[in-house]
């Protein structure tokens, strides 16, 4: 009975984590390149928002390669949240450092 239970337990978790995006962020001195997967393939016309940046309320669209250029403008070094939406529905977010001092 146990091993059922750990069998179900990993079932659970792996289709859990197969519903999500991966994002990665590379920080640039004006902005960041956000590059956006699902299941290990680029992620095309994914939309790629920020959420915690005030003056940052545009949605971007990722290219064929699922990459997007999105502009930052801050005067402070500080994690910026990343909300990222797949064609398919999958969605995901992540927190990235970007740094003043470049």
């Amino acid at each position: 009975m146990s091993s059922l239970k750990v069998l179900t337990a990993t079932a659970v978790i792996l289709m859990s984590s197969s519903a999500f995006a991966d994002i990665r962020v590379a920080d640039t001195h004006n902005g960041a390149w956000v590059t956006i997967t699902e299941n290990g393939k680029p992620a095309a016309n994914a939309s790629v928002s920020v959420a915690n940046v005030p003056q940052q309320k545009q949605s971007y669209q990722t290219d064929e390669s699922g990459r997007v250029f999105i502009p930052l403008t801050l005067e402070s070094s500080r994690s910026v949240k990343y909300k990222a939406k797949t064609e398919t529905g999958k969605e995901s977010s992540r927190f990235a450092f970007h740094s003043t001092n470049k």
